[in-house]
This record gives C-alpha cells, sequence and structure tokens, in this order.
C-alpha cells in the first residue's frame, strides 16, 4: 500500500514538473508569431479572405493556457472598399490547464477590445458576409447554444466595440458604437450577472440613443435550458446639442428549452414617453423552423407626446387637440420568412380601425392591409383654412392628382403593398360621405386606386386612379363618376351656398403628366360631362328681371316680387374637352318652360383666365314662374359675356341690344337710362351667381 502511494506520489510530482518545464520552454524556445502564415494561408484557403496579424501573438501555459493577440483585421469582400470586414485591437482567451486532464474545460474571461464589424449590402443587394455564410455548414449541430453547455467561462468582457451596418440598396445606415458587454462566470446550472451598453444612430431617420441594459441569466446544460430574467433595458435620447432625455424603458423574461424547441418572451412591458405597453411572445420549432405568437398592447397615448422629443414636427392641423390620443392592440403571428398581425385594433383620437397586415416574405416585403375605419372626419388633421382661401371639392381620385406632384418620386418607385380600406363615415373638405372603399395596389412605380367608392348627398361616387412612376416623368390616369347626387346639399357643405339644386350626374375621364402640380396642369387632357335635372340656379330670377325690364320699358310700375329669388330649370347639361390644360365647352344647354340657356367658351386652367358666352333665349310664358304671360318678350335673346382672369371675372349682359328690337316702338328718351340701370342690376346678379 505504501508503495503504491510512492509510486503515485512519483508520478504526480513528475507531470507537475513535466508541466512547469513545460511553462517555462515553451514560451522560450517556441515563437508563436512564427505561425502567422500558416494561420493566414489557412483563413485564405477557408474564406478568401485575408487575414492581417499586426501585433504580436503571446502564449502561456501554467496555470492558464492561453493566446494573446494584438491588432488583427480581417479583410472585406470584393468589391466592398478596402475597410476591414472586422477588426480588433487585441483579444485574450484563456483555458486552466490541470482541470483539462480530468476533461473539464474552464476557460477565464474571454477579453476582447476595440473590435469593429462592418456589415453592408451594395446597390444590388449582395451582402458582405455572403461568402462566409456560405461556406459554413451547420447541418451537423442543429444547436449552436449546446457547445455553451459543456464549458465554465469566467466570463465576457467586450469593451469599446462597433458595429456598423451600411446598406446601399435601402439608403439606410445603423451604427452600434460605445458597446460594452460585461457578464458573470458563465457556469452551469449558476446565474450569472449580464450588463450591456451601446449608442444606436442612425442618418435616415436622423437620431442617436444610447440604451442599457441589466439583467440575470442562467442556463442548465444537461437538460440544455436556458433562462434570461429581470431584463430591463432603458434608453436615452439625444438631441442635436447633444442633451439626453430619458426615452423608453423595456423590460421582459425570456426562456429558452433546446430539447423541446420552445422559446417564451413573457411579462414584456414597454414604458417611458406616456406610453405603457405588455405583451408576450411563445415560439415553436425554434431551431428547426421558428414560429412565434402572442399578442401586444399599447394603452392610450399620446403620438405628440411621443414624436416631440424625437425631433419629429409635425404639421399645423385645423384642429390643435388631434394626435393626442392613440392606442394600439394586436396578435402577431411570425417566422423567419412571414409576418401576420391579426385581431389589429388602432385608435386614433375619435376613429378606430379593426383589421390585418400580412407580410407573406419578409425577404421581399409587400405587405397586405386591410383596415376597417367606423368614423373619420379629415378635416381635423388638414392645415388650417386661412380666411379668404379656396377650399375646392376633392374627390378621392382628384385628391391624389392635386398632391402627386409633390410626392417623391423615389419612394413612390418603391413602394410595394396592396391595401383595403374601409370607412363607415368620412368628412373631408367638409363634404360627407359613407361607406367608402379604398383600394390601393402599388408596386414597382405602377400605382392603382381601384376601385374607388363612397355614397355620398343620396348618391353614388365610383372612380380609379392610376400613377404611373416607372418613366422619367410621372402619368396620372383618372376615372370618375358622381351619380344622383343631391347638388344644393353637397355644394352647401362644400362652399356654405347652395347655388345650384337638383340632382347631378358628372363624370371625367382625364390624364396629366409631371412632377409639379403646375406642369400636371398644363397637361391636363380628357372629356368630362355633366348633368343637373329638376334644380334650380339660385341668386338670380331672370324671369322677374324680364318682367321688371318690360315694365320698365313700358313706363309702368314695377311688379311686386312674390317668387323666391332664383330661376328653375327642368335639365341642365353639358361636355367639357380638355386639352393640355385648355377647357372647351361648346354645347351648355339649360330648359326650363320659361328659358332656354346655352354657352359656349373656353377656360385655361394654367393661366387662369376665362373666356365664356352665355345665351338666354325666352321661349315660354312667365307663368311658370309665377308671373303673368309677357308674349312680347317670346323670342328674345340675352347675351351676356363671362370674361378675365378667375379672380377677377367681368360679366357683361347685353340687355339693351336684347330689348331694343321689340321695344324699340314702345319706349320714351329714357330708355338708354333704364336699359343702363337693368344692365347693371342683372351684372350684379351674375357677379354674386359666379362667385
Amino acid at each position: 500500500m505504501l508503495k503504491s502511494l510512492k509510486i503515485l506520489a512519483w508520478l504526480t510530482g513528475t507531470t507537475l514538473l513535466v508541466i512547469v518545464v513545460a511553462a517555462i520552454a515553451v514560451p522560450l524556445f517556441v515563437d508563436p508569431d512564427d505561425f502567422k502564415p500558416q494561420i493566414t494561408q489557412l483563413v485564405q484557403e477557408k474564406t478568401g479572405r485575408t487575414l492581417d496579424i499586426q501585433g504580436t501573438i503571446k502564449l502561456s501555459v501554467f496555470p492558464w493556457l492561453g493566446v494573446k493577440l494584438g491588432a488583427t483585421a480581417l479583410s472585406n469582400a470584393p468589391g466592398f472598399g478596402a475597410e476591414p470586414f472586422v477588426r480588433a485591437e487585441s483579444a485574450e482567451l484563456r483555458v486552466k490547464l490541470l482541470p483539462l486532464l480530468s476533461r473539464e474545460v474552464r476557460m477565464g474571461t474571454v477579453v476582447l477590445h476595440g473590435f469593429t464589424l462592418n456589415l453592408a449590402r451594395d446597390k444590388s443587394g449582395r451582402p458582405n458576409w455572403g461568402d462566409l455564410a456560405a461556406g459554413s455548414d451547420t447541418s451537423d449541430d442543429k444547436n449552436p447554444l449546446a457547445s455553451l453547455a459543456a464549458l465554465a467561462i469566467g466570463g465576457m468582457n467586450i469593451t469599446n466595440a462597433t458595429i456598423s451596418y451600411d446598406d446601399a440598396h435601402a439608403g439606410t445606415h445603423y451604427l452600434l458604437k460605445d458597446i460594452q458587454l460585461r457578464t458573470g462566470e458563465l457556469a452551469d446550472k449558476t446565474p450569472f450577472d449580464l450588463a450591456l451598453d451601446f449608442v444606436l444612430a442612425s442618418k435616415q431617420p436622423a437620431m442617436r440613443l444610447r440604451f442599457s441594459a441589466q439583467g440575470q441569466g442562467r442556463f442548465d446544460a444537461t437538460q440544455r435550458h436556458y433562462e434570461l430574467r429581470d431584463i430591463v433595458l432603458k434608453s436615452l435620447l439625444y438631441s442635436a446639442d447633444d442633451e439626453a432625455t430619458p426615452a423608453f424603458t423595456l423590460s421582459a423574461r425570456l426562456n429558452a428549452q433546446l430539447p423541446q424547441q420552445t422559446l417564451a418572451l413573457s411579462d414584456i412591458k414597454l414604458g417611458g414617453q406616456g406610453m405603457n405597453g405588455s405583451g408576450n411572445l411563445k415560439g415553436s420549432r425554434i431551431l428547426d423552423a421558428p414560429e412565434f405568437s402572442g399578442n401586444l398592447k399599447l394603452a392610450e397615448f399620446s403620438p405628440r407626446a411621443i414624436l416631440k422629443p424625437l425631433g419629429v414636427e409635425l404639421p399645423e392641423t385645423a384642429d390643435a387637440n388631434v394626435l393626442t390620443r392613440a392606442a394600439l392592440e394586436s396578435r402577431v403571428d411570425a417566422t423567419a420568412k412571414r409576418l401576420r398581425l391579426s385581431n389589429l385594433k388602432l385608435q386614433l383620437d375619435d376613429s378606430t380601425a379593426t383589421g390585418s397586415l400580412s407580410i407573406s416574405d419578409l425577404s421581399r416585403p409587400r405587405p397586405v392591409i386591410a383596415l376597417s375605419v367606423n368614423r373619420l372626419d379629415l378635416d381635423r388633421y388638414l392645415p388650417p383654412v386661412r380666411e379668404g382661401a379656396a377650399t375646392p371639392a376633392a374627390s378621392p381620385a382628384t385628391a391624389v392628382a392635386a398632391s402627386a406632384g409633390a410626392l417623391p418620386m423615389a419612394t413612390l418607385r418603391k413602394l410595394d403593398l396592396d391595401a383595403s380600406l374601409r370607412i363607415a363615415s368620412l368628412k373631408v373638405k367638409n363634404l360627407r360621405t359613407s361607406d367608402v372603399l379604398i383600394s390601393l395596389a402599388a408596386h414597382a412605380g405602377d400605382i392603382r386606386l381601384n376601385p374607388l367608392r363612397a355614397v355620398l348627398y343620396q348618391g353614388k361616387y365610383e372612380g380609379s386612379t392610376r400613377l404611373d412612376v416607372r418613366g422619367n416623368i410621372p402619368l396620372l390616369t383618372l376615372n370618375d363618376s358622381l351619380s344622383n347626387i343631391q347638388a344644393g346639399p353637397l355644394l352647401k357643405d362644400l362652399s356654405g351656398k347652395d347655388r345650384v339644386t337638383g340632382l347631378a350626374t358628372l363624370s371625367a375621364k382625364l390624364t396629366a403628366q409631371g412632377t409639379t402640380p403646375d406642369a400636371l396642369k398644363r397637361s391636363l387632357s380628357g372629356q368630362a360631362a355633366f348633368s343637373f335635372t329638376d334644380g334650380a340656379v339660385k341668386g338670380i330670377n331672370i324671369a322677374r328681371m324680364l318682367r321688371e325690364a318690360q315694365a320698365t320699358l313700358k313706363g309702368g310700375s314695377t311688379p311686386q316680387a312674390t317668387t323666391p329669388d332664383q330661376t328653375e330649370f327642368s335639365e341642365l347639361r353639358g361636355t367639357v374637352t380638355l386639352v393640355n390644360g385648355i377647357a372647351h365647352n361648346n354645347d351648355l344647354s339649360a330648359k326650363s318652360p320659361l328659358l332656354r340657356v346655352g354657352g359656349e367658351g373656353m377656360a385655361d386652367l394654367v393661366k387662369e383666365y376665362m373666356d365664356y358666352r352665355v345665351s338666354v333665349t325666352v321661349v315660354g310664358t312667365l307663368q311658370g314662374q309665377g308671373g303673368r304671360e309677357l308674349t312680347d318678350l317670346k323670342g328674345v335673346t340675352i347675351p351676356i359675356q363671362v370674361k378675365g382672369p378667375f379672380a377677377n371675372l367681368s360679366y357683361r349682359p347685353d340687355l339693351g341690344a336684347a330689348l331694343s328690337g321689340r321695344a324699340k316702338a314702345k319706349v320714351d328718351e329714357k330708355l338708354d337710362e333704364q336699359k343702363q340701370k337693368l344692365g347693371d342690376q342683372l351684372q350684379d346678379k351674375l357677379k354674386n351667381l359666379f362667385r
């Protein structure tokens, strides 16, 4: 027995002596720098990249078997410039020697300083890491975390690290800098502390945020069970003058069980800037084909309060109280390839939208959106109307036409989505519509709004719009129709005055091209038509004016007004031809029991100038408008010239020329004075009407 102990002691001493001799001899007789050519050649063969070990390589043997590298860099992929793909100022890795004799791996703290990783995509979308990913094969190990279970690591200490991502294809640039990662000892079934700090910077949108995260982790090597508990992520937002303000706080708990391939992200809480969010996510098949599902919710918050610290300037709105209340909740289903938000509920001020959003291929996102809104008052969100400013009406199609020139063409060409929006009640430009349907399809610069439908003023609107920005000059195509609309209430809501009443039907097929609103007006071409039935033109009673004119010219007394100040008609119709921004009409026709009205002329939309002639003819009696029969005026035609800039049109009725032929034998020397007086009265009436 004593002899056996002596032999064991001798062997142990001999082993220790060998280790001590090796610890002294290896650093003295082995120069690690001599192996640089072999290392760089191996990297070149395996990756096609150049490994540049600029600093010295230091080895240690006892009590730690370790290696320490100086400045080291790996070259970038061809076509991505001379900047290294990855580089580090220094790195240190140590393994305790004696536990290796019993097949135990006890590593010291892994130290990495000045680490920089440059990720990029070129204009074609090719990544600079694609060749490295293609050469890796993990098919024999479906669990990349399993290797950690067999190790005891003294901790991680990463300082002054940087990760940049520059996407020339998408035009984005993100930078993670000042990365500091520290952990406690990573040992089986032993909780360890975790601390992470970094700064996130972006060019578009321009912002800079500092994040700090703390929490506790744990893993079970036997069960392959991994946890992150009480993780709290805090953020600071930097302004342009480097003033930092608290932004958001996020906390959660992560639990992953690899044998079952499950992952749970629970107790998710988001706070800060007046926001309070909560949710949970569960994952399955996380190693083979990850799938995640769960629910997310944002309690009511103020978008204005959130966007202001981010430096986002909101445009002035007619109602300063909008964008002050919002809430969101949704079910989330996602894989590595697709995303779906269902049971989506979005509240914005007094409007509530429900629906879904899905992306079938995340590598080429093409969202499919379907939303239904209970009510929406767009006037509250539009710029305030200044006193004296015009508020023209706009159908969904013509609204697109008015704003198309102001939209960025590059952004429109990238737009790739399908969307449908239903609005039960919509108010815009003071026009009230219901049962609105807007369908949008935008792909590769071909943007279509079709169909467009709405119910308004007891009638219907149907239309379609196409904006083609695939070429150098955008092409706009409009097809609008309004049928059986009550014109009076529509005009009342639009302008405050129901100048024309009756049942209206309008249609237009127009095209335009250009990048600005002026260019669109200069090229506007196509056909339009309108018709009104069983209505009246308010503000002028031609029948009464003719009776007064005849009474004056006969020398009698002016009859007492007993009828409304309007001219009734059974039919009013016409067509318009537009060529390069100039509108022509030569078939204006209005009919009533008393009158026939015709008209022809032009309007230059670019120069905002009109030259139009209206002819009013008495074809019957005045009894239809409540007056006595005036056969003397039957067949009389009154020409009216409408001419000048839109902002200052002149209306010149030639009443004297109309009446002098019939009444010449019956009037006295006051004829000229009375003709001028009546002409001025009619001109004033017409001026108010056209306004």
